[in-house]
């Protein structure tokens, strides 16, 4: 009945890959979606929460909660910068930094596994599919949007 059900299928390997993610991520102790927006932090330290939200594509209430979660695990802090005193930029704490070894290491691991698992090329590739079915949905639902507002 779902064989050809994009979203049944899509959210089943959600769950399979989550499941690799969390259990790697674990003895960091954080999860999978704290640990990247750490790692882009300690990449690209000084990114306002808008920012953030943008180059990662997620809602700004979203990466305002995980900035939250990693501040208070005393990885990250805000700053007010002397530009726009309404808007903070988020920098790593010591704390944080002391972790950029284990989430290199833990991301590298995870490449190579799925890799493995899936196949170089088929992740390559899964990964270009992914990415192009997300902006043609999101063009889709934004014209849906303004379509709505006029």
């Amino acid at each position: 009945m779902f064989d050809e059900c994009l979203y049944f299928n899509t959210t089943k390997f959600t769950r399979l890959i989550n499941s690799f993610w969390e259990e790697a991520y674990r003895p960091i102790g954080l999860s999978p979606s704290h640990a990247y927006l750490l790692q882009f932090i300690l990449d690209q330290p000084g990114e306002t929460l808008k920012n953030l939200a943008e180059k990662m594509d997620l809602k700004l209430s979203t990466v305002t909660r995980f900035v939250d979660a990693l501040s208070a695990k005393g990885l990250v802090e805000r700053r007010k910068e002397n530009k726009d005193k309404r808007e903070c930029s988020v920098y790593p704490t010591r704390e944080g930094k002391k972790l950029k070894a284990d989430l290199d290491r833990t991301s590298n691991m995870l490449r190579k596994k799925i890799r493995k698992i899936l196949g170089n090329n088929s992740v390559s590739d899964a990964v270009s599919l992914l990415k192009k079915f997300s902006r043609k949905i999101k063009i889709e639902k934004e014209g849906e949007n303004n379509a709505r507002i006029k």
